[in-house]
């Protein structure tokens, strides 16, 4: 009978074992680590929130474009100006079609 060839291999000495345990370790770590940056940066910089959407049936004055507006919710605030270039700022309360007050704006 002949002996085998291999050897059957040696225990692995306590320092590799500690080792490759730290490694491991630092590994699930960085794993989890990655998976919590992208999910915050998705979270932060997906869609924000929904923009106020301006009554339909909201009249403008003759000849005055919208340049911008602000709503909260008791009132709704329009800024429009005219063709010559003068801004006003016209105050709509909520659920109204009507301005309720209306503010030049000097320059």
């Amino acid at each position: 009978m002949t002996e085998p060839d291999t050897v059957p291999d040696p225990r692995e000495p306590p320092q590799i074992r500690l080792l490759r345990r730290l490694v491991t370790a630092l590994t699930l770590t960085l794993t989890f680590g990655m998976i919590i940056i992208v999910g915050l940066l998705v979270w932060r910089l997906g869609p924000g929130p929904a923009q106020p959407a301006l009554p339909e049936d909201l009249k403008l004055p003759a000849g005055e474009h919208l340049t911008g507006y602000a709503q909260n919710p008791q009132w709704t605030v329009l800024i429009t100006t005219d063709a010559e270039g003068t801004q006003r700022l016209h105050l709509v309360p909520a659920g109204a079609t009507e301005i309720h007050q209306t503010t030049v704006i000097d320059n």
